[in-house]
């Protein structure tokens, strides 16, 4: 089955986090100046240059910072979906990341759950990272 939702651009910036994803892995860049991880592209960093960049797998563990539950779809192909979760994901590392929190009711959702990354697989070349509640 086609994947009907918008799909990422993956550029070269943001390639290797999309390859990574395919093989169930978390990667986000690391500056070894400043010690910080972020997510993903060092052209919004002002003081950071190509050699102080790392891409460092991360535990995909984290805690919900913010979060938003959608009523009204981001156009035709998420209206079967709603509502559905988007969330500020504070990684374990420092980072945030921006994903949907998947199998689990809405109400059970509030800031500071933690929570732990999840893979899905929607075909050969994309593969979207997601979260869910930690047990």
């Amino acid at each position: 089955m086609e994947y009907e939702k918008p799909k990422p651009i993956i550029d070269n910036d943001s390639k290797v986090y999309w390859e990574s994803a395919k093989n169930n892995k978390l990667i986000i860049q690391y500056s070894k100046k400043n010690n910080e991880y972020y997510l993903y592209s060092k052209q919004l960093i002002s003081n950071i240059d190509s050699d102080d960049i790392e891409w460092i797998e991360v535990s995909g563990k984290g805690t919900i910072y913010s979060f938003t539950e959608v009523y009204v779809p981001a156009g035709p192909a998420f209206k079967e979906e709603v509502p559905y979760i988007v969330a500020s994901i504070e990684l374990e590392e420092g980072a945030r990341i921006i994903s949907n929190i998947i199998n689990v009711h809405n109400k059970e959702i509030s800031i500071g759950k933690k929570v732990k990354v999840i893979f899905c697989k929607h075909s050969e070349n994309l593969t979207i990272p997601k979260f869910e509640l930690k047990e």
